[in-house]
């Protein structure tokens, strides 16, 4: 990495670099989170024909939320996990930034986050409007933990571009309370925050001190964008503190189908295909 571009990092908190990945690339990884929609309106809704058209798989989820919004929401839980998305942000592409940014051992502090925000898929506004908040907060990890923001397709003012406070990193720890989970800052008014409007294969990594929010999507269209975060096991203060981490993961004890599975629902899962029969014999 030029020694510019990270001067520019630490100086400005943030950098935005363009066409770092090939829109083919981030472009799988929204068509993977539509599938997993897809499968479930099949579903729910045999007359639904999603992503025949932009407007109409975002019309299909529109009619999925307000349908049956547990159905939704197991979705929405579901591209999270999406292998490409993970996959992503391992990419070695991102390693090697991260390293060149200074983080010597990078580190994935929680689970990489797909976003798909609309005020039509929302029960509350932080569900698609997100406040000024610091990523730091909620991650309490190494001094130099960095955020890897990236679109998912072009994002530009009107569909709601992140809003940023340049040199904003510098002032440390803001937050003075926790608001649905959001390390919130009150410190600044609209004019100190700054849209980045991005395409699709554009990427902004910040530091996770960098206060910033979601811009408002004064469109119908979903606005599609993921990021990760990451520590750096090497920064000192993270050794010493003992590596605090803060996120906690759980299964539920019950089932969440009752009675499912029965034994004849394994079995048959296992049970020889014609076609495995007719391998072995070969």
């Amino acid at each position: 990495m030029e020694q510019q571009s990270v001067s520019d990092y630490r100086r400005e908190g943030y950098l935005h670099l363009r066409s770092f990945f090939r829109p083919a690339e981030i472009e799988a990884v929204r068509r993977d989170a539509l599938r997993v929609f897809e499968h479930q309106l099949d579903g729910a809704d045999a007359a639904v024909k999603p992503c025949s058209s932009e407007g109409d798989a975002e019309q299909a989820l529109f009619r999925l939320f307000h349908q049956d919004i547990a159905r939704f929401a197991s979705c929405g839980k579901q591209v999270q996990h999406l292998v490409s998305l993970h996959r992503l942000s391992l990419d070695a592409r991102i390693l090697d930034l991260l390293a060149g940014l200074g983080l010597a051992f990078p580190n994935i502090s929680t689970r990489p986050v797909l976003y798909f925000n609309s005020r039509h898929l929302a029960t509350k506004e932080v569900y698609w409007r997100v406040f000024a908040h610091q990523d730091w907060r909620s991650m309490q990890g190494s001094l130099n933990s960095a955020v890897v923001w990236l679109p998912l397709h072009d994002i530009d003012r009107d569909l709601g571009a992140l809003e940023i406070v340049p040199r904003s990193h510098r002032l440390g720890l803001l937050t003075t309370e926790v608001v649905e989970r959001f390390g919130k800052v009150d410190q600044f008014g609209d004019s100190d925050f700054l849209p980045v409007e991005v395409e699709q294969g554009d990427l902004l990594v910040f530091s996770a001190f960098l206060v910033h929010r979601s811009g408002t999507n004064s469109t119908d269209s979903i606005r599609w964008s993921c990021h990760f975060r990451y520590n750096d096991l090497a920064e000192r203060t993270f050794i010493e503190r003992g590596y605090p981490h803060a996120y906690a993961y759980h299964p539920v004890d019950e089932l969440i189908t009752p009675g499912f599975p029965q034994i004849e629902d394994v079995r048959r899962l296992f049970e020889d295909s014609p076609s495995c029969r007719g391998s072995d014999a070969a």
